[in-house]
Parts: C-alpha cells; structure tokens; sequence
C-alpha cells in the first residue's frame, strides 16, 4: 500500500506522540520561564514601600533576559519544527535523543533565573550558555541519525539535507563562541568580553541569513509516494496529486511551506499553561494556625476580580487565534515567528498580573494594559499577514465576517491602548473597568459596523447602476 509522505507534514504517525511531548515541554518551558521574575514587594505602591518604578528598573534585567531567553528557546523549537518536517520515523535513539534534548529544555527556567537575579554576573551566563548548546547539538545529533537510519523521507535532495545541517549548526557553534566569551569575562572579570558574549545573541540570527545565501532553502516542499507496507521505504512512480489539494494550493504561493499542526499544538499549550499559572496569585493563609476569620479575610484579599479578567482576556485572544487559525491552512517562516512573538506577550501576561494584584495603582495598570496591548497587536499581525494578506488562507471568510473579525481586531487593541493613556493621564486606575465593555460589545459592534460598511457600498452599487 502507498502513502504519502511530504516535507509540509508537520508530524507523522510514528511520531506523532514525540513530537507532542515535546510540543508540550517547550510550551512549558517558554511560559516557566516567566514565572519567577523576582519577588514582588507586599508593600509595593503604599507608603513607606517600594515604589512601581523603582521596582520596574530594579526587574528590568530579569524582564530582558525573559525575552531573550525566551526567543533562543523559539528558535530551537523552530530548528526541531524543522526537521521533523523530513524525519517521518522513529527509532529507540532519536527518542533517547529527543528526551535527553527536552530535559535541557524543562531545566531552562532555573538558569535564565539565576541571571536574572545576578547582577551582570558572567558566571551565570554560562550557566544559561552551557545547556542551549547542548541543546542544539542534540537537535543536530538527531538529524545525523535519522539520515544515517534512514528514517527521513527518501531520496532527500543533497541541497535540503545541507541546508538543514548548517543551519543546525548554527546555534551550538555561536553560542559556544559566547560561552568561552563569558568565561573569558568571568575569569578576566572583563566587562567588554561579557558584552561581546551578549552581542553573540544577535549574531546568531545574522548567521542563520548569511547560510541560508550560501545553502539556500528548498525551493520547495518534498514529497513522495512510498511503498507502507514494506521494511524499507522505497519511491512510488507517480505521485497522488489530489491528496491534500487545499493545502498544496496555500504552499504553492509560498516557499517550502508546511501545515499549521504543531504551531496550533505549541499555541494552545502556552495559553492553558498561562491561564493556569494565573491561579497561584490565590493563595491561602500562610499562618500555621488558620481561623476562621483567617479564611474570611483571605476571602477578601484574594485577587479574583485580576484573575478572571486575565484569564477572560487571554481566552479572548485564544479564540480569536482559533479563529484565524481555522481559515490558514499552510505556514511560511514568517506566519511562523509571528506566532512565537504572540506567543512570547502571552506567557508574560500572568507576571503583569501579578504585578497588578500587587499593587493596584495607576503604574502598574499602565503596565497590565501594554502588555494586552502587544499581546493584542502581535495577534492582529498573524491575521493580517495570513488571512487579511491572502497569502496562506484557504477557506475565505465571508464579507461580513471578515469586517467584524477586522473591526474586533483593531477597537479591542486600540481600546488597550486608550485605557493605558487614560490611566496615565488621570492617575485614576477606575478607568480599567471600562475594558469590559469593549470586550462585552466587540461583537455587537463590529456587526453593527459591518451592516453599515456593506450598506454603503450597496447604496452606491445602486447609485452607479442608476446613473
């Protein structure tokens, strides 16, 4: 019997269970590695303590190393997204391989913490170094054996397999180069080496440019027909041009594209991982002994009006993400980091809320709505890009829904925005409550603005016919 084995597959059957382990192992890693971002004050904002902005400034190492962090683990996953576009069976070592990768992954949080909380501690920057290059020579280490037990799809283009191995290599060679760096810094106690070994970060991604000029990417998707039933897989003559039609016809407006699969997997771990973390700002009594008017008053001091506002809230981006997600069939590199960019916003929402249970006054309202904000804007970006952009979508919306989708997209952004604005200029942090409403009558409104959109245009198709 033949089936159909092709490059624009995200997973495989055999290794379908692996490939959502690990899914489900990144996402929390990314989210985790938000999650202890220094201890917030108990005083925080009041009188006699610590005030939001010098907290902030205090934080803002721990927040920079979240991002970058937090953007090495996206491009990781990026690289093993990669090549498990091509391997498409398994083997006992490249499971031992994938586990012995993922438990470096699951470790992440600990180190990104420790420099974090260092103070420009080159020491602790290798400790982050060390187990991101380990990870990236488990990713090649994987490669290498599936070519060599031929577990990748057949007949694999010589251009394809170099493409893929250099820019595997990528990673743990420049980041090894930032390792000895910071090492250098830590044994020299120079602060230039230390920044060098930072700058290396950046270099990473000029390097992946300058070798995807020197090995290009596949022009476009592989694809064969193999015999399922023998030991070996061995190409079919033809291939079975029907199958998968509509997403073939995205991929074909793009360069070696795939399916959305594992970027759907990725995405709803890191929201259920995010609303979930939400919960640990309800904590009960601390005290040894606890009353019953212990109880009463943890009833009381609970933040569970900031709790089920975020959690609303990121379920709010959730489905809207389902939304675009349910029309785009295919995805380039683009529409691909896109997602990690949302993605990176969504798992930063439950420290902001935190911040905000904290203390509730005007700074670090501010803060909670600018990070709904970019949360908001890089989802926009996804579903401009992919739908709006006609370029990966299949299943068009129809008029009226595109409009409402479009006007929700904007006025819920833009309301984000205003609320901030108004917070900072009114030092009033009532004005937050407000985003309810425009959560509440998104819908209406954009349906509301879609009619009239629709009726205009109609009024003057009427008018041109007339005249």
């Amino acid at each position: 019997m033949s089936e159909r084995v092709s490059s624009v597959d995200t997973t495989s059957e055999q290794n379908e269970r692996l490939l959502g382990f690990a899914d489900a192992v990144f996402a929390i890693a990314m989210t985790f590695i938000a999650l202890d971002l220094g201890d917030i004050p108990e005083n925080l904002g009041q009188a006699g303590g610590a005030s939001v902005a010098d907290y902030v400034a205090e934080s803002a190492r721990g927040y920079g190393v979240y991002f970058a962090t937090f953007l090495i683990v996206a491009f990781l996953w990026w690289r093993h997204h990669l090549i498990f576009r091509y391997i498409k069976r398994s083997s006992p070592g490249l499971v031992w391989l994938n586990i012995g990768m993922l438990a470096l992954v699951a470790a992440l949080p600990y180190p990104a913490q420790l420099l974090g909380e260092s103070d420009g501690s080159a020491l602790a920057l290798v400790v982050l170094l060390v187990p991101l290059i380990l990870i990236g020579v488990f990713l090649w280490l994987q490669w290498e054996l599936a070519l060599k037990q031929q577990l990748t799809i057949p007949e694999l283009p010589s251009g394809t397999i170099k493409y893929v191995r250099s820019q595997l290599l990528n990673s743990p060679l420049t980041l090894g180069v930032a390792a000895a760096l910071a090492a250098i810094g830590w044994e020299t106690q120079s602060s230039f080496a230390y920044r060098l070994s930072l700058g290396m970060w950046l270099v990473l991604v000029l390097v992946a440019m300058v070798l995807r000029r020197i090995w290009p990417v596949p022009e476009q998707a592989t694809e064969i027909l193999v015999d399922s039933d023998a030991d070996g897989w061995s190409a079919a003559a033809d291939i079975d041009e029907q199958e998968a039609q509509q997403v073939r016809s995205v991929l074909a407006r793009i360069r070696n594209g795939s399916d959305t699969d594992r970027i759907k997997v990725l995405t709803d771990g890191v929201a259920a991982i995010a609303v979930t973390i939400l919960a640990l700002q309800l904590r009960p009594p601390s005290a040894s002994d606890v009353t019953n008017e212990a109880i009463l008053d943890n009833l009381s001091e609970v933040p569970w009006s900031n709790y089920l506002t975020t959690f609303i809230l990121i379920s709010v981006f959730w489905m809207a993400h389902v939304r675009i997600f349910r029309r785009v069939l295919g995805a380039d590199t683009v529409l691909l980091w896109l997602n990690l960019f949302f993605l990176m916003f969504v798992s930063f929402l439950p420290t902001t809320s935190a911040l905000q249970s904290a203390a509730e006054v005007p700074e670090t309202v501010v803060i909670y709505f600018l990070a709904m904000f970019f949360t908001s804007v890089s989802l926009n970006a996804i579903g401009v890009y992919a739908v709006y952009g006609r370029r990966l979508s299949v299943a068009a919306a129809s008029e009226v829904d595109g409009i409402v989708s479009l006007f929700r997209s904007i006025s819920l952004s833009a309301g984000f925005l205003l609320v901030a604005g108004i917070v900072w200029v009114t030092q009033n942090d009532v004005w937050a409550s407000t985003i309810y409403i425009a959560v509440i009558l998104n819908g209406r409104l954009g349906r509301a603005f879609a009619g009239i959109v629709l009726a205009r245009r109609h009024r003057k198709s009427v008018a041109g016919i007339s005249n």
